[in-house]
């Protein structure tokens, strides 16, 4: 096992490549593995974190932000942030069995969400005696709201300018819209074409509140857009068949320097 505590600590890594000059902040991460990648842009904040990576030929990759977080990664998976998230504290990833998570960028996660590609034990069917719930890869847009305690299942995959409401609870496998308001457990869409803003009404005064009646733009409104908007099943199948360093290269090539509005477009 390798551990990086601070950046000094990255010098000594054999088994495990760390890329990066972050700011660690009573944060650790952990190598049980071999073969894996860990990249962080320089104006990554790491809050009161745990990184653990348990298993071999995985890539995470941490774009600009801060990211208070527990993430626990297997074997052969990416994890991909996206620069200028809010994630809020205690936000809880675990990402198992060979799968996958992207989160595009601009987005808000609220404290005490749950995100888990995988139900942690196998269910199978009583009569064929077939498993019902494989894990599977999850895929949150650009400019994406999931509010205080949500929990988000194995194989959702949540378009861009989409919002979860407080104590949603989003089902395996579900697809969510962008630009819609789903709320509940099991949550449904309540709302669509919406869209949010990340001015926190909290510390809003009377002016304020008055200001935000009304929002001229459309720069959070997005749509399909052929041969700009990104297929997510095939990128994730691409995902799983490369080694972690054709991972970096692609996860580089495909989310970072590809800037167009519309890529995590859901219909």
């Amino acid at each position: 096992m390798e551990t990086v505590n601070a950046l000094e600590d990255v010098s000594s890594l054999e088994n495990n490549t760390f890329i990066g000059n972050p700011n660690l902040v009573n944060s650790r991460v952990i190598f049980k593995g071999v073969n894996n990648i860990v990249y962080m842009d320089d104006d990554v904040n790491l809050n009161n974190s745990l990184i653990s990576l348990e298993g071999n030929n995985s890539l995470i990759y941490f774009s600009s932000g801060d990211y208070p977080i527990n993430l626990y990664v297997r074997d052969n998976s990416t994890v991909y942030f996206g620069k200028d998230n809010k994630i809020i504290s205690n936000v809880n990833i675990n990402i198992q069995e060979s799968q996958n998570f992207v989160m595009g960028d601009d987005g808000i996660i609220g404290s005490g969400v749950n995100i888990r590609s995988f139900d942690g034990f196998p269910i199978y069917d009583s009569i064929t005696k077939e498993r019902i719930n494989f894990s599977d890869s999850i895929f949150i847009g650009d400019h994406v709201l999931i509010d205080h305690l949500s929990y988000i299942s194995r194989g959702v995959k949540i378009g861009s300018g989409a919002i979860i409401g407080n104590h949603s609870y989003v089902a395996p496998s579900s697809r969510i819209k962008s630009n819609t308001l789903s709320l509940g457990n099991i949550a449904k869409v309540v709302e669509e074409y919406v869209f949010f803003t990340k001015d926190f009404t909290g510390i809003f005064n009377s002016e304020d509140t008055e200001k935000s009646s009304f929002y001229k733009s459309d720069v959070f409104i997005f749509e399909f857009v052929n041969k700009e908007t990104l297929d997510l099943d095939y990128i994730d199948s691409i995902l799983k068949d490369l080694d972690v360093e054709s991972k970096f290269d692609f996860v580089k090539k495909l989310f970072v320097f590809n800037k167009r509005k519309n890529r995590f477009v859901i219909v």
